[in-house]
């Protein structure tokens, strides 16, 4: 009996769903901003040392990590999310090519 008035509960007033949240980012990733900073110096440092496809690899490999921490810890929409994680693919691809 018990059962079957939970039951007809539940087709008379369904429970309420909660809209699903998105987790919270926490951290602030210091090994990928010290990462980041490091590939961005060797990167300014070499310049005239390295030759053009090595230019290419460090420039896709600081946007690749700079889009990674923007995607971490910016607060954007959800359309601006999905460009920003494009962004971040296509430069991890590069880099991973020019490698």
């Amino acid at each position: 009996m018990a059962r079957q008035y939970k039951k007809i509960l539940k087709k008379i007033k369904p429970k309420d769903k909660k809209p699903v949240e998105k987790p919270e980012k926490v951290g602030k990733d210091y090994i990928l901003i010290v990462i980041t900073a490091v590939t961005a110096t060797f990167m300014l440092v070499g310049w005239e040392y390295f030759n053009n496809l090595n230019r290419a690899l460090y420039v896709a490999l600081t946007a690749s990590l700079v889009t990674t921490y923007i995607r971490r810890h910016a607060k954007l929409t959800d359309e601006q999310s999905i460009w920003v994680e494009r962004a971040s693919r296509f430069s991890m691809g590069a880099a991973v090519i020019l490698f």
